[in-house]
């Protein structure tokens, strides 16, 4: 009557379905009738609403009242909150001489920044207390650190947090002072004496590039005119000729007086 393959596996059409007939679905799934939502009865509902009679305040004005209670809260806390800050103030003590590490950073009010952890590390060289050699061997260590005059500037920014970028940078500086002053070198596949200073080796400057200010060259200036007595004659004579020719130039009596005549193209 049927095959090997439908006694174990019925044809779909055998197998009862699963899904619920239309006459058992529930009332949520169907349609609902018109007019069954019930009134609304809120006074905020928009059909509650009064009707506009253009006697309100437009949205600019709103934009200018808002801005102008901005100001006032402002001004506010400029009399009242600011006053009381003064009892925080404290008096400038300046650095000793132990303290020569400067170090800046940058903060963005309201923001998170990633440049926010940048720690930044100035110090002289005159308040490090090098000899002439130390200080010559503590330039070319730190090379373009250098600003060329007094500064060196180091910059971290490779640590999550701010105090582990300045503890880097402190950490940095040990290093290179402990360098500088070290009395033997280790040399690496270098043919040099490890106790040298490096005296003969130049400073690196070429990463400090100062702006050419190009200025005009005084032997290409227009040299000033110089007034002659030819010059100041001639001058004389035509302002002479104009005056006497006046108003009508055709019918004065003036023989050196020369009438020039353009001719004027008709299209």
């Amino acid at each position: 009557m049927f095959s090997a393959k439908y006694l174990k596996r019925p044809p779909r059409w055998l197998t009862i379905s699963q899904s619920r007939a239309f006459s058992s679905t529930k009332q949520l799934l169907a349609r609902k009738r018109p007019g069954g939502r019930k009134r609304s009865t809120s006074e905020f509902d928009i059909e509650f609403l009064p009707e506009y009679q253009f006697d309100s305040t437009s949205k600019p004005g709103y934009e200018i009242l808002f801005a102008q209670a901005e100001i006032r809260s402002y001004l506010r806390k400029t009399k009242y909150e600011l006053p009381q800050l003064a009892k925080f103030s404290k008096p400038y003590i300046p650095p000793t001489s132990d303290q020569i590490l400067l170090f800046k950073r940058s903060y963005y009010i309201g923001e998170e920044h990633p440049l926010q952890n940048k720690a930044v590390l100035a110090v002289k060289l005159s308040d490090l207390s090098l000899t002439p050699e130390q200080g010559h061997k503590f330039k070319l260590l730190c090379s373009t650190r250098f600003d060329g005059d007094d500064t060196f500037k180091f910059s971290c920014e490779k640590f999550p947090h701010l105090a582990q970028n300045k503890k880097y940078l402190r950490d940095l500086i040990d290093r290179l002072l402990e360098a500088a002053k070290a009395r033997e070198i280790i040399c690496i596949n270098i043919q040099r004496d490890p106790t040298d200073s490096f005296a003969d080796l130049p400073v690196d400057l070429r990463h400090l590039k100062r702006k050419k200010i190009i200025r005009f060259p005084p032997e290409w200036r227009r040299p000033p005119k110089e007034k002659t007595e030819e010059n100041s004659v001639n001058q004389e004579s035509t302002f002479n000729d104009i005056a006497a020719m006046g108003s009508d130039p055709i019918n004065a009596d003036d023989s050196n007086a020369i009438l020039e005549t353009v001719p004027v193209k008709h299209t």
